[in-house]
């Protein structure tokens, strides 16, 4: 799989989405119903709300699918110092920091990911919810 992504450009503020990073956690869509919507195309609409608020909603995206560009200041996302490493029942390794993961010959720079502790992806290092399906 391609590293694809996709930027949504709103006057304050753009949205970028990486589709294969998403673990569709969904923290997005009840957070910022107005801004994220999967029922319509394009599915974020970065003028739906402040800045301020898209951007505190990005920042809860464990997956780091989401990122945020700030064009009214100078404020991008914090990257924690120190690396956060948790890891839940299904597997899944969240992680948060100044994050460098090598996949394949790529290296991605980002703040926050979750990553495959199952086995079970096709888009490793990265979770892709393969442990949700049903086993043979």
């Amino acid at each position: 799989m391609s590293n694809k992504s996709k930027r949504y450009t709103g006057q304050t503020i753009d949205v970028i989405f990486h589709s294969e990073r998403c673990v569709h956690a969904a923290r997005c869509v009840k957070g910022l119903p107005e801004v994220f919507d999967v029922k319509k195309r394009p599915w974020v609409n970065a003028d739906g709300e402040e800045a301020d608020k898209i951007a505190k909603v990005i920042e809860q995206c464990p997956s780091g699918a989401l990122e945020y560009i700030r064009k009214d200041s100078s404020e991008r996302e914090e990257q924690n110092d120190r690396t956060t490493v948790e890891v839940d029942s299904n597997g899944i390794i969240y992680l948060k920091g100044n994050l460098a993961i090598k996949k394949a010959e790529e290296i991605i720079h980002c703040t926050r990911a979750t990553l495959c502790g199952c086995g079970l992806s096709k888009n490793k290092p990265f979770c892709d919810n393969s442990h949700n399906c049903e086993l043979p």
